[in-house]
């Protein structure tokens, strides 16, 4: 039997890195087909045993060469950014070439504009699973497997997170930006610091309290078109919180052809005066609730989001080439198994991690409660 073809589109990104050592750890036999418009000083991709071949070339001045190598592919992962403007001309090209679809994409407006596929990907016979990376992606099949351990009724989801500016880089930034931009729908403009509630909330240690603001994320969307939630909010913001206020300021500038460049220029300068700081890592917070019962996960500590992300994107490839993606059509990670997520993550995860889960009342700890007991209970009463 040949091995499952698998497209990774921007291979030789920071995001494409944590995924493809992820693939690595796998026992699943696979051949990555790793494209990009060049792999910097002639970087060649290592995925343990997994069989590799690097494909350059630039998707948009030839997209003869994206339905070629997406023609006969079992899947494409595509891990190019921005997303508000790539992610549905890829997902358009793995369309007609019925190829099966995974990205990270965490643009909210992105993410509805890839939804609208979905007619097109069911007629074509293509599943489509959108937004799986940490947050959205781990953070969505939380609230499932939340939901599938509280009382029926309507619920309500808060995803609440902060990141490092040390591990900002790249289209990071303008995507932070981005995220100020669209927070408020109908605003218009640029709308005001205290229009996006900013305020402090208490990460696990070492991150501590933190400033976040209202931001922009496709989980708000995907949340109550996929599941019983009705009420979904997400804030987050920067370490230190400097950064979250140089967010909201770049994404002020005006538009035009330089405002990318300005972007990381004015971030990239903050950065360097802070080189000296220690990282104290990410934190994330998601809160679930049924009237009064709910259950809340927390994290917080080192990590790197290329690991963060790219670790679950490497699980929800596995679990589409398994056919274990509800489809056709196009979906996003809250439609998964939990116990299907939960194993295949264990099975390409380097270990370590520190999410820890409690039941609440009125949204005040109880007890607190262990992952896999949780889907233990689960299974057994479905």
């Amino acid at each position: 039997m040949s091995k499952p073809a698998v497209v990774v589109l921007g291979a030789a990104g920071a995001q494409a890195s944590g995924l493809i050592r992820g693939l690595g750890r796998s026992t699943a036999e696979l051949r990555l087909i790793c494209c990009d418009r060049a792999f910097p000083d002639g970087r060649v991709i290592d995925a343990g045993t997994q069989e590799i071949e690097q494909v350059r070339f630039d998707l948009l001045a030839e997209p003869g060469k994206l339905h070629e190598v997406l023609t006969g592919a079992d899947l494409v992962v595509n891990l190019t950014g921005p997303y508000h403007t790539l992610g549905p001309v890829i997902l358009d090209a793995a369309i007609a070439a019925g190829t099966d679809y995974v990205d990270i994409c965490d643009d909210a407006d992105a993410t509805e504009t890839l939804l609208h596929r979905d007619d097109a990907a069911k007629a074509a016979g293509v599943t489509a699973l959108i937004g799986m990376g940490s947050a959205p992606g781990t953070t969505n099949v939380l609230v499932r497997l939340a939901l599938d351990s509280l009382p029926e009724g309507a619920a309500s989801a808060a995803i609440i997170w902060c990141v490092d500016a040390a591990d900002m880089a790249g289209a990071v930034v303008p995507h932070f930006a981005h995220s100020f931009s669209t927070a408020i729908p109908g605003a218009g403009g640029s709308p005001a610091w205290e229009d996006f509630a900013p305020q402090r909330v208490a990460f696990p240690e070492p991150v501590g309290e933190q400033l976040v603001v209202t931001l922009s994320h496709p989980e708000v969307l995907t949340l109550p078109r996929f599941t019983r939630v009705t009420e979904a909010t997400n804030k987050g913001g920067l370490i230190p919180e400097d950064f979250t206020h140089l967010g909201w300021a770049i994404s002020r500038l005006p538009a035009g052809s330089g405002r990318t460049k300005a972007m990381h220029t004015i971030f990239e300068t903050a950065r360097a005066e802070h080189a000296d700081r220690e990282p104290v890592g990410s934190g994330l917070i998601v809160d679930v609730r049924v009237g009064s019962e709910g259950i809340a996960f927390l994290a917080g500590g080192p990590t790197s989001q290329e690991d963060a992300t790219g670790t679950p994107a490497a699980a929800g490839a596995l679990i589409a080439l398994r056919g274990r993606v509800p489809g056709p059509g196009v979906v996003s990670p809250e439609v998964l198994n939990p116990a299907d997520f939960f194993s295949t993550l264990r099975d390409v995860s380097a270990g370590g991690g520190g999410m820890t889960a409690y039941r609440t009342r009125n949204g005040e700890i109880t007890e607190h409660v262990r992952i896999r007991d949780l889907l233990t209970a689960v299974a057994a009463t479905h």
